[in-house]
């Protein structure tokens, strides 16, 4: 805060005998009062400038304004005396807002919109970096008979490897480095036959035996069609709660660990039957003895896989309260920078900011429970995406086949 008062007459000022008033100054403005002149003030800037202020730098708040006039004698030249008009003004003023962007900026950058155009590549040159592509089998649950059971199941399935190779296609057509796949196994390949809710012994489709043949099939034939259309290829499987062999019928209770799992020991069995035969050499397998969490590098990415079933909430908030957690005591956990997911039965993606979770759809047919008692539904499908540091990201082009 300051006053400035001006009493002073200076060489090229006449000389009055009232003062000129004074000018109470803030951080943002202030306040002109008792400022007198002989005649009616439409420009501010001497005032201004009277009180060592820089006219460009502030401006006077208009309805602020209030004024005063009369009339006092003065002695003229000659010695004779005059009637003058006085005038007294009041006023508040601000300091100028200032624009970091001036017209200049903004003509620049209209030029520069009007004049941008799309950039033209051929497709198959300029590829950038490299990508994988990763496929997601999601809580297939070959056994269940809801949705239309066994065969409704297969038939999704291998809709979901055509559209997939279509979708690939398109991709590489529109410039898309794909060299790799990644296949996925995300949890819950085949429906188990008890302990998971009560009616599944009285409406699963086939014992464990078939279920399991079955799930067989369909990992054996994505992988003899597609693994060879790719540089590079990897497996990754996840522990699940359906299909877990310690249950004995009870809810939910297992005798044995973790790592007694039909999933785990699936994905063990699909690598037994490839490493026989030369063109799935050099597949890379991921297959978690008891982790829940296991993680890869997939084109420069690390990922981690996650079935879900030990996650709390159906959101993004009890998965943030979830990696938090599992952060303390899993440096990778915290470096993963893609989260793949799934037992929910419904796709969701959110943006963690350290992290980007994708959620994958089912395979199966759905919960005529759950439709019945909520209405709500989800649609089944398959998710796939491309990994890579081909975008700031790390991923890319999710569908949803």
């Amino acid at each position: 805060m300051g006053i400035a008062e001006d009493a002073a007459h200076g060489p090229d000022r006449p000389e009055r005998d009232e003062p000129l008033g004074k000018a109470d100054l803030g951080p943002d403005g202030g306040e002109f009062s008792g400022i007198t002149s002989d005649e009616p003030i439409t420009d501010w800037t001497h005032i201004f400038e009277r009180f060592n202020l820089d006219p460009s730098a502030f401006e006077i708040i208009g309805d602020t304004v209030r004024s005063s006039t009369w009339q006092q004698s003065k002695r003229t030249d000659s010695g004779d005396r005059d009637i003058v008009q006085l005038y007294s003004y009041r006023a508040q003023f601000r300091r100028r807002a200032t624009s970091l962007v001036t017209e200049e900026d903004i003509e620049a950058a209209q030029k520069r919109i009007r004049t941008w155009r799309l950039p033209r590549r051929i497709p198959g040159t300029g590829l950038g970096a490299p990508s994988a592509a990763v496929l997601n089998l999601a809580d297939m649950q070959i056994g269940k008979s809801e949705g239309g059971g066994i065969e409704a199941t297969e038939q999704r399935l291998y809709d979901g490897l055509e559209n997939f190779q279509s979708w690939v296609r398109r991709q590489r057509k529109g410039g898309r480095n794909i060299t790799e796949l990644v296949l996925v196994n995300n949890g819950d390949p085949g429906e188990g036959i008890a302990g998971n809710y009560p009616s599944q012994t009285h409406t699963v489709q086939g014992g464990l035996r078939k279920q399991m043949n079955l799930v067989l099939d369909v990992w054996e034939a994505y992988s003899r069609e597609l693994f060879p259309q790719f540089e590079a290829g990897q497996f990754v499987s996840v522990l699940c709660n359906h299909m877990e062999f310690g249950r004995q019928g009870g809810a939910k209770q297992s005798i044995t660990s973790d790592s007694d799992n039909g999933s785990a020991f699936l994905a063990e069995t699909l690598r037994r039957i490839l490493s026989s035969r030369p063109e799935f050499d050099g597949i890379r397998w991921t297959i978690p003895h008891d982790e829940m969490n296991v993680f890869t590098d997939i084109a420069g990415v690390l990922v981690g896989f996650n079935h879900g079933h030990k996650i709390p909430g159906a959101d993004a908030t009890g998965f943030e309260k979830w990696l938090n957690g599992q952060a303390r005591g899993d440096e990778q956990a915290h470096r993963a920078r893609v989260w793949i997911t799934a037992h929910r039965h419904n796709y969701q993606s959110f943006d963690l900011g350290s992290a980007t979770v994708h959620q994958c759809p089912s395979c199966d047919g759905g919960s005529k429970w759950l439709r019945d008692t909520t209405g709500k539904f989800a649609r089944s499908g398959i998710l796939a995406l491309l990994v890579g540091e081909h975008e700031p990201m790390g991923w890319s082009d999710v569908a949803f086949l």
